[in-house]
């Protein structure tokens, strides 16, 4: 029996990571404020990194969808895979050449993702595993972490390029 609904457990686990960053950061700057020597010194220290973890664990949290999508995503070895209940496919994150994020036949979000020389994979935005793919955009050279979740956030109706490189010659 849990004394929290459904929701607000979904909502505490998806923020836990934030929330977590945050008491670090707090205890850092208490150390830093009352103690005296090394102490001191090692709170200043705790507290930037508690505030770069906080900075990104609040992108990263704002990424996740949640789950309940088609299908799971997988991200191993330099590899992106997903087992979808019609559809699936794999593809190498070195030869990504264009991420989108469009609206699938029945209106819901999808990541649209092309490599060379493979079939594109249509990833809902909601599958299992899919908060992974946010360490494979972060990775990828120019793409606007900002721009993607506004778009993630406040979808529009058409297709949006998120991310897009010039095609890699093989020799």
């Amino acid at each position: 029996m849990s004394f929290l609904r459904p929701e607000a457990a979904a909502g505490l686990r998806r923020w836990s990571e934030s929330i977590v960053a945050l008491c670090l950061s707090l205890l850092g700057l208490y150390w830093a404020l009352t103690s005296f020597g090394l102490l001191r010194w090692l709170g200043w220290v705790i507290l930037a990194l508690g505030v770069v973890w906080v900075f990104l664990s609040v992108r990263r949290a704002r990424f996740a969808r949640g789950m309940g999508g088609a299908g799971i995503v997988e991200v191993d070895e330099g590899r992106v895979s997903y087992f979808g209940p019609r559809v699936g496919g794999s593809l190498a994150i070195p030869m990504l050449v264009t991420v989108r994020l469009k609206r699938d036949a029945g209106g819901d979000l999808a990541w649209f993702l092309l490599a060379q020389e493979t079939t594109p994979l249509n990833i809902p935005v909601n599958a299992e595993g899919s908060d992974a793919l946010y360490d494979v955009f972060a990775a990828l050279p120019g793409l606007d972490m900002q721009a993607m979740l506004r778009a993630l956030n406040d979808p529009p109706s058409d297709d949006v390029l998120i991310w897009h490189s010039d095609m890699r010659r093989l020799h």
